[in-house]
């Protein structure tokens, strides 16, 4: 794709690769449709890297700044990085980033170097990056490149993903017994599904509300507003679907969903906790992988999963007691296959702040990486749809 002439970019930085000059540009806009385009078209392109999502973000503070690489005016990766103030000082954060073209060696750590020099010119106290979920080189890259294993924030480090290939039929297959039998007793029971707009956003928001309440969780985004934000941003291309269980008029259950190359995430979903035996939720998400395989798209990513017990599937081990009553359940019955996601990383430009973070936080980050490292060959023998790009 090429990167079109425009006021909105300035050159950051240059070098020359193997194949040809690799040039950085930087851009502050919050639009930014060539870029979203790159990613809808990359096999590592997520919506949390778009400028969809930089509106979303920008209702909580976030400010984006935009590198964009190309060789011969080629767009060939980049990466955005959301930052804000907080007491402790600037802090930036880079999700399912950088999005680099594998075919052009030395690109990765050309932007592992734009991040870490990105990170001291923005003056931030602290970078935290988390790459795309297929990207295998760019933990490496980050580990050489002076991240450390980030042991604070908690990011989300395991997905659930259904393949929607093979057809409806056959995703249907893979479901467990008793969820098919849910969703049709669930229509057979009255329940139906409606698709809703932007005046029915604040329903939604009740019902995630309500939800959080009681799994006894902060709601995240926790204002109403990043809804709305996420619909506006989205509204052109059709990103953003939000679907009803309803009982005779009634919402149920309600889940928004974002639809982004060749991706349908599950982002929110909410429940009133009403009608149970009528199974809203079973029916709402059937409905959900129906409407997804029937528009074309390959996979459907339910964004959440607990990593230990992706790792005992993985493993071929079965569930503990404990697991087997876990909310995720839920999502192993609907088919498909646990993902363990690349490890947050941390950049800390201040050297003294650096080296207290090793010697504070040493023994965790040390058994973090040896526990990656043995992660590292699962990951990598384990089912991926689609297969790791680089």
């Amino acid at each position: 794709m090429k990167l079109p002439p425009s006021g909105n970019y300035a050159k950051f930085e240059e070098i020359k690769l193997r194949d040809g000059i690799a040039s950085a540009w930087i851009s502050r806009e919050m639009d930014d449709a060539p870029w979203d385009k790159f990613l809808q078209q990359s096999p590592l392109g997520q919506f949390q890297q778009s400028a969809i999502w930089a509106r979303v973000k920008e209702v909580e503070g976030w400010k984006p700044v935009r590198v964009v690489v190309t060789i011969d005016e080629e767009m060939v990766g980049g990466f955005q990085l959301l930052w804000r103030s907080s007491r402790p000082g600037r802090m930036g954060y880079v999700a399912k980033g950088p999005v680099v073209a594998p075919a052009h060696p030395g690109l990765a750590d050309f932007a592992t170097g734009l991040l870490t020099r990105l990170a001291r010119s923005e003056k931030l106290r602290a970078l935290i990056v988390q790459p795309p979920d297929l990207c295998g080189q760019m933990a490496a890259e980050l580990a050489t490149g002076g991240f450390d294993l980030e042991t604070l924030e908690g990011v989300n480090d395991a997905t659930w993903v259904v393949g929607l290939g093979d057809g409806f039929e056959a995703v249907e297959r893979r479901m467990n017994g008793e969820t098919r039998r849910k969703a049709r007793r669930a229509a057979e029971r009255g329940i139906t599904i409606r698709e809703g707009g932007r005046d029915d956003i604040q329903t939604f928001f009740d019902l995630m509300l309500s939800t959080c309440r009681r799994q006894e969780v902060s709601p995240s985004p926790p204002d109403v507003r990043s809804f709305f934000a996420l619909w506006d941003a989205a509204r052109l291309s059709g990103a953003a679907r939000l679907t009803f269980a309803e009982w005779e008029g009634k919402p149920l259950a309600g889940q928004i969903d974002i639809c982004f190359g060749q991706t349908v995430t599950q982002w929110k979903k909410g429940w009133s906790s009403s009608e149970a035996k009528r199974f809203p939720n079973d029916l709402l998400t059937h409905q959900a992988l129906q409407w997804a395989t029937a528009n074309g798209f390959q996979f459907f990513d339910f964004a959440a999963f607990d990593r230990s017990m992706a790792i005992r599937m993985l493993n071929g081990e079965p569930l503990t007691p404990e697991q087997e009553k876990s909310r995720y359940i839920f999502l192993a019955r609907m088919g498909g296959t646990p993902r363990l996601l690349p490890e947050a990383q941390i950049y800390l430009p201040n050297s003294v702040i650096r080296m207290a973070y090793r010697t504070l936080f040493r023994n965790k980050i040390r058994k973090a990486k040896a526990k990656s490292r043995t992660l590292g060959q699962l990951s990598g023998s384990s089912e991926r749809n689609p297969p790791p790009a680089n």
